[in-house]
C-alpha cells in the first residue's frame, strides 16, 4: 500500500471557505432583520411635534401663541432633533418666527427667536461723535428709483451771497452791494443711511415690513397704489460729523439755496436695497396685466 498519497493530502481548504461565507451571510441576513424590525417600529411609533396651526401662515417676526401652533404627530423615522417637540409648547409660545411659516408646515428651533427686531437698527450702529440729518430733495432730479440706502452722494450747495461793490473790485462804490450766486461742496461724499416717504416713514421699513408677508398677501399689497406712493422718497437721511452738519446748518441761514444731490458710484457702497429681494420689477409685471 502506497502510503505517500496518503500524506500528501491535506484538509479540504474550501471547507474554511464555505464556513466562513455562511457565516458572512448569516451576519447579513441578521443584521438586514434587525434594520427591518427597528425601521417597522420607527414607523409605528410616534413622536408629537408642533407645527403651523394658522390657516394663513404666521408672517416673519410675529408672535407664536397657543392659537397659532398646534401639537402634531409624526412618525418616528421623520424626526429630527431640530423640530421643536410638543412638550416645549409653553416654552415657545411668545417667541417670535424670523421669517414667514406656510400652514401645517413643522416648527424647527432655528425659525425662532427671543429678540424682537429693531426698527431702523442702523441708527444703532451711528458713531457717538456722528448726527443724522434729514434732508429734502426731489425724487425725479435725484435717479428716481435709482437712489436707495447705501449709495453714496455728493451735496452740493448754492446761495445768493451779497457782497460789497468795493469787495469786488470798485472803489467808488459808496457802501452798495451785488448779489452774487455762490456753490459749494457741502458734503465731498456721503452715504445715505435711508429715506423717508411723504408721511415721513422709513422706506427701508416699509421693505421690510411687505417682506414678512405670505406670498399672496406680499403680491397683493404690492399690486396697490398705497405701496408704489410708499417706496417714493421725498428726503434722505445722512449721517454726517458734527462739522459736516455744522456747515449745513450755516447756510440755511442764506437767501435763495438751493441743494444739489449727485450720486457717486457704488464699487465700494452697500446698497442696502441690494439685501432685499427685488421686487420693484415684480411690482411692475402685476401692475401689467400683459406680462
Amino acid at each position: 500500500m502506497d502510503l505517500s498519497s496518503i500524506k500528501s493530502t491535506k484538509p479540504n481548504r474550501n471547507l474554511f471557505k464555505k464556513i466562513f461565507a455562511f457565516v458572512f451571510a448569516l451576519l447579513i441576513v441578521v443584521s438586514s432583520y434587525i434594520y427591518l424590525n427597528n425601521t417597522s417600529k420607527k414607523a409605528e411609533n410616534v413622536i408629537q411635534v408642533l407645527r403651523v396651526n394658522s390657516s394663513e401662515g404666521i408672517e416673519a417676526y410675529a408672535t407664536l401663541t397657543k392659537k397659532n401652533i398646534e401639537k402634531y404627530n409624526l412618525i418616528e423615522k421623520e424626526y429630527t432633533k431640530d423640530m421643536v417637540l410638543a412638550e416645549e409648547f409653553d416654552n415657545v409660545v411668545n417667541q417670535l418666527t424670523k421669517y414667514y411659516l406656510r400652514k401645517e408646515s413643522i416648527i424647527y428651533r432655528d425659525q425662532l427667536t427671543d429678540k424682537k427686531p429693531k426698527k431702523n437698527e442702523w441708527l444703532y450702529e451711528v458713531a457717538d461723535e456722528n448726527e443724522v440729518l434729514t434732508l429734502p430733495y426731489n425724487f425725479l432730479e435725484v435717479g428716481g428709483d435709482i437712489l436707495a440706502p447705501g449709495d453714496n452722494v455728493r451735496i452740493r450747495v448754492s446761495y445768493d451771497k451779497e457782497v460789497s461793490n468795493s469787495a469786488a473790485g470798485n472803489p467808488n462804490s459808496s457802501g452798495s452791494t451785488t448779489t452774487v450766486r455762490e456753490t459749494e461742496i457741502l458734503f465731498q461724499s456721503i452715504v445715505i443711511k435711508d429715506m423717508l416717504n411723504s408721511n415721513s416713514r422709513s422706506i427701508y421699513e416699509v421693505y421690510k415690513e411687505v417682506q414678512k408677508l405670505n406670498e399672496d398677501k406680499k403680491q397683493e399689497v404690492m399690486k396697490s397704489e398705497e405701496f408704489i406712493s410708499s417706496i417714493k422718497p421725498k428726503a434722505i437721511l445722512v449721517e454726517g460729523t458734527s462739522k459736516e452738519i455744522g456747515s449745513y446748518a450755516k447756510y440755511l441761514g442764506y437767501e435763495n439755496k438751493s441743494f444739489l444731490i449727485t450720486i457717486l458710484s457704488r464699487k465700494n457702497s452697500q446698497v442696502i436695497m441690494d439685501q432685499l429681494p427685488t421686487i420693484e420689477k415684480e411690482v411692475e409685471s402685476w401692475i401689467d396685466p400683459q406680462k
